[in-house]
């Protein structure tokens, strides 16, 4: 059975550590996976994400970033995710296109002076998908104080995005929770406690999803 996973949320909520284990018990669990990142896994969005989280791009105009993170998105429904849907694999997708409506929207402060607002965003994610939207989109939600926290204790240094102020970050999960409740396809997941307590409860929505069953 093919399906298409995206987990979201804001820096320092473990979104990588968490799809990477999701996608080794998928793997386990005997289906066809493939994880991807966005922006990135195509050539096209590998490039637009040096330019998009480099600290030395600078200032973009929000509605600059909108349009190239939804012209990585482009490139990876159509170059990837969709042809691996039609293999029957099972997608697992590191963000989607909820961040950009957080980040280059509900976030920024100059979005609305850019004619910008959530009704044009969603019209054109429905032209960048088509009817390749995902099957579901686990939200990893966790106070800003939290996440604040993991990102400075990461080793890695800051990316374009992530070096933004506290405050933005603050209006990042808000956004991401006012995001979810214009989504259906959303659902919120408390990761402010054991990473295996996450992972129990992202495996068993994903079991229910796809029928597979609980391990």
């Amino acid at each position: 059975m093919s399906c298409y996973l995206a987990i979201d949320g804001p820096d320092g909520c473990g979104k990588s550590t968490q799809a990477a284990a999701l996608v080794h018990w998928l793997d386990a669990e005997g289906a066809d996976v493939l994880r991807v990142r966005e922006p990135g896994s195509t050539p096209v969005g590998e490039a637009l994400r040096s330019l998009l989280l480099s600290p030395q791009t600078g200032e973009l105009q929000p509605i600059s970033e909108v349009l190239l993170f939804s012209a990585a998105r482009a490139e990876l429904m159509t170059r990837v995710v969709r042809p691996a849907l039609e293999a029957g694999k099972v997608v697992v997708a590191e963000r989607c296109f909820l961040s950009t409506a957080v980040y280059q929207l509900l976030a920024a402060e100059r979005a609305e002076a850019h004619g910008m607002d959530l009704r044009w965003f969603e019209d054109l994610t429905r032209r960048v998908h088509g009817d390749c939207l995902p099957d579901a989109v686990y939200l990893l939600d966790l106070p800003a104080e939290v996440s604040a926290r993991r990102r400075d204790r990461r080793e890695a240094p800051r990316d374009r995005i992530e070096s933004r102020s506290t405050e933005y970050h603050a209006r990042v999960r808000e956004g991401y929770l006012q995001a979810a409740k214009r989504e259906p396809r959303a659902q919120v997941i408390d990761v402010d406690r054991s990473f295996d307590e996450v992972q129990q409860e992202l495996r068993a929505h994903v079991a229910a999803l796809t029928s597979r069953g609980r391990s």
